[in-house]
């Protein structure tokens, strides 16, 4: 996987894909398959696609982006909304000189993915839209504890919540896969993302998206469930839902076999 970064409005941003690297003032080959940008979820970076950039690079152009103040790009602050953070997708396409693409989201990135169509219709070839919702149902208690660690007054956690008890008992490494992704983002970048997202209502706007719809869930995911997933079928035409067997909220790298074949296949049957 190459990495570069990208001035978009000033900002530097962190760039993964697949492919040759090139100098730092030409632009990367985004020509082979369907161009695919991968958006991260809340308090995560680009490179929780590793594992679909590697699988996908051979036939297609992924890519996967540190939103601003994540990962490796410029700022310590995340975007305050969703709207903001699709927006910054425009400018980062613009940057890219790529007019338009598959947009695949996990969690925050499913919503960015879902408010980017509804409103740049002609940018979006398909979605892809991983372990998301349409109207989060996050817990204010876990607001709190995300602003106490932000302001130094409580530890970073590190739990297994997000992940299904199989995967927990038997693939521990996913685990550990999981807690270094999230040690590379500041964690008021994380309250403020997560923030975000319980702000967003996007239930209004999906009937407006009228692209071909690929809907990921866990079948243990307790954060946004299979039956948000059937929300957003319902309101997309067209969409279809797989929900995958033994898995939580770390779909992209808890099940990453997984999640790769549910996408080629998808990709195989667009227009």
């Amino acid at each position: 996987m190459a990495t570069k970064y990208v001035d978009v409005d000033g900002n530097a941003i962190y760039l993964h894909y697949a492919g040759a690297t090139t100098l730092p003032d030409v632009m990367p080959d985004f020509s082979r398959g369907r161009k695919i940008v991968f958006l991260h979820a809340a308090g995560r970076s680009g490179s929780e696609w590793t594992h679909q950039l590697e699988r996908l690079g051979g036939t297609h152009s992924p890519l996967a982006p540190d939103m601003p103040g994540h990962g490796r790009s410029s700022g310590v602050e995340g975007l305050m909304s969703i709207r903001d953070y699709s927006d910054f997708l425009a400018r980062i396409l613009d940057a890219l000189k790529i007019k338009s693409a598959v947009v695949a989201g996990h969690s925050m990135g499913g919503a960015t993915a879902m408010d980017f169509a509804a409103r740049h219709p002609d940018r979006v070839e398909a979605l892809v839209l991983i372990s998301t919702a349409a109207k989060f149902s996050i817990p204010e208690d876990r607001l709190k504890g995300l602003w106490s660690v932000m302001m130094g007054r409580a530890p970073q956690a590190f739990t297994t919540e997000i992940y299904s008890p199989r995967t927990v008992k038997e693939n521990f490494d996913a685990v550990r896969e999981g807690w270094m992704e999230q040690i590379k983002t500041d964690p008021r970048v994380r309250y403020t993302d997560v923030k975000a997202c319980s702000e967003v209502d996007l239930r209004g706007s999906l009937a407006s998206i009228n692209k071909p719809a690929l809907i990921l869930v866990g079948a243990d995911d307790n954060g946004t469930t299979p039956a948000d997933a059937e929300a957003i079928h319902a309101g997309i035409r067209g969409s279809r839902v797989e929900v995958i067997a033994d898995a939580g909220h770390a779909l992209p790298w808890e099940k990453h076999a997984e999640v790769n074949s549910a996408i080629e296949s998808f990709l195989s049957g667009l227009k």
